[in-house]
């Protein structure tokens, strides 16, 4: 794979994690949140997912969404190295879902202008653990060595 594939592949598994997170958080936890496919919901039909096939389709385009933002994170490692990735993940989890906060506030988008503190530290738990999981996978992919011929 190519710095290109690795990062949008680490992105999509940490987006895996991520959404792992909010299912815990309202299943388990009994939180009353926004989960991330809500969020792709909102931005794709207007309103959160009403049926498990548009549940479907929110969580892939919200999986691919990572992704992209996972090939950013890929792209941007090698201009500041390697050291600490683990804690740049992190900042980069939190510091993305605090620009994608400020998206829909500036645009005045319904149900997703307002948000309730339990939303706002799940979403940021979230961040970090897309983070931390994106830095781990791509790490573990640029530490694989090429077959040999």
């Amino acid at each position: 794979m190519d710095r290109f594939f690795r990062g949008f592949t680490a992105g999509m598994v940490g987006g895996v994690a991520m959404n792992l997170w909010t299912l815990i958080a309202t299943s388990i936890l009994n939180l009353e949140i926004l989960r991330f496919i809500d969020w792709a919901g909102i931005t794709i039909y207007g309103d959160v997912p009403a049926s498990h096939a548009e549940g479907a389709v929110a969580l892939f385009i919200q999986l691919l969404w990572t992704g992209f933002l996972g090939t950013i994170f890929a792209f941007l490692i090698p201009q500041v190295t390697s050291r600490g990735y683990l804690l740049k993940g992190v900042i980069f989890g939190v510091l993305t879902g605090f620009f994608i906060y400020a998206i829909p506030i500036l645009f005045q988008v319904p149900l997703l202008r307002e948000h309730t503190l339990p939303t706002v530290l799940s979403n940021i738990t979230g961040g970090v653990i897309w983070g931390l999981t994106l830095a781990q996978t791509l790490y573990l992919f640029d530490r694989k060595k090429a077959p040999q011929k």
